[in-house]
């Protein structure tokens, strides 16, 4: 991953309406019975108030389901009700007169994030960290929620990866004591919790699914650190749908993004990319740092950030799925060890590990789960973390011995924590692991 440093109405309209016999005087020797008139005019007017009031109860219903009132626990977010996608050429936005008095009223909810570490064992000594802590980083996060005086942070796991304590400074430069609710390294999200929360507020989530190419978009927080804190980038979205591999400290994944072009420099990681409404649409992550390259910064959708939060704040980790087995990608195995292989395709996954009896051996060559293709690992687990949970089925399909076959399997729970660091071994030395 490139520069870690741095998205009823209830109508109860029930209208009664009494009409009453109308007689008329034809000539003053014969009264005669006439047809009784059905009175339009105070119909029409009744079912105008009682259109208004079901109006107003729907609003205020919505009011409560579209997040204004939320579950008071960290693990929900602040939904708008306006989000659209697809900005008009001029940009306007629905909430605003100006990108500056939308930028003044989005920046309390942005903070800062120091990553704090110290000596943990005498080998840390010996490499010259200190047995008191000290600030080995610097990123960004965004306030999602508060309540009962205290607020939650959204941010990314790789800026408190390794933090032996955790501070958070606010929009009007107040530092606080955070404290770490949940992470999880292969979505790059991490939970924090301050108790001082003056001068904050939380942000609106938008609906990143309705987010378009060419929407304008602001990347808010603190690049290069504290130093330029508060500084606000503009762009668009660049392309509202990507798919890229990367490398976290669980190993590599293949993760959802949006691309924009804003400014998204070290430090701005874990920080908010809004849209012109304030609303958040991502959260900033990393972006592609080359000489050659200019304006390819990425963000985590919204919608993919909100679950991860609710996982991280009700579980305190993100439950996956594991097969039980040590993987090899064929296009990774040289040349010469191919023809012991027994096959002559060119990709899937190798199974050189079987942890237990699941159905699988060693040497056999997975091609396919529940009938998606399986091309290499990355095409495996992203099926995995995507569609299934521990304790569900899956079919898998084999190449074993030159024979095609299909195998069973009731998938376990992965232990990210004792299997991560097996699999950043395995990028460096090509040795497999336990993953997915």
């Amino acid at each position: 991953m490139s520069d870690f440093y741095n998205s009823h109405e209830q109508k109860n309209n029930n209208n009664q309406t009494n009409s009453s016999a109308e007689h008329n005087n034809y000539n003053y020797q014969q009264i005669q019975p006439r047809k009784p008139k059905f009175p339009w005019f105070k119909t029409i007017i009744v079912a105008l108030i009682a259109g208004v009031l079901g109006a107003l109860l729907v609003l205020g219903i919505g009011k409560i389901f579209n997040g204004t009132i939320t579950n008071h626990d960290g693990a929900t977010v602040e939904e708008t009700s306006n989000s659209k996608g697809g900005n008009t050429l001029d940009g306007k936005s629905d909430k605003y007169n100006s990108v500056n008095q939308m930028i003044n009223n989005v920046s309390p909810a942005i903070v800062g994030v120091i990553n704090m570490q110290k000596a943990q064992n005498l080998n840390d000594l010996l490499q010259g960290k200190s047995s008191k802590s000290q600030e080995a980083g610097v990123g960004s996060g965004v306030i999602y929620q508060k309540s009962n005086g205290s607020a939650y942070i959204v941010t990314n796991n790789h800026v408190i990866d390794g933090a032996s304590d955790i501070k958070v400074q606010l929009h009007n430069s107040k530092q606080v004591n955070a404290k770490l609710v949940g992470k999880d390294a292969l979505t790059d999200i991490a939970v924090l919790k301050i108790n001082d929360t003056e001068g904050t507020k939380a942000i609106k989530f938008a609906n990143s699914s309705k987010v378009k190419t060419g929407d304008s978009v602001f990347a808010m927080g603190n690049p290069l650190g504290l130093e330029f804190a508060n500084s606000v980038t503009s762009g668009i979205i660049s392309a509202s749908e990507r798919t890229i591999d990367t490398q976290t400290s669980a190993g590599n994944n293949k993760v959802n993004v949006l691309q924009t072009d804003a400014a998204i420099n070290p430090g701005n990681s874990g920080g908010a990319l809004v849209d012109i409404n304030g609303n958040l649409v991502g959260i900033n992550s990393m972006k592609i740092a080359s000489e050659q390259v200019e304006g390819i910064g990425f963000a985590i959708p919204s919608n993919e950030v909100k679950v991860t939060i609710k996982e991280l704040v009700e579980k305190g980790e993100v439950e996956r799925p594991s097969i039980g087995i040590g993987l090899l990608n064929l296009s990774d195995i040289p040349e010469e060890y191919k023809k012991e292989l027994e096959t002559n395709r060119k990709d899937g996954v190798y199974v050189a590990k079987v942890d237990g009896d699941n159905g699988l051996k060693e040497g056999d060559i997975i091609t396919k789960i529940d009938d998606q293709d399986v091309k290499e690992d990355t095409d495996l687990k992203s099926y995995l973390y995507q569609h299934k949970k521990p304790g569900d089925e899956v079919t898998i399909t084999i190449e074993r011995k030159g024979k095609t076959q299909t195998v069973d399997i009731t998938l376990k729970e992965l232990n990210t924590s004792k299997d991560s660091s097996k699999e950043s071994n395995s990028s460096q030395s090509g040795d497999s692991s336990l993953m997915p």
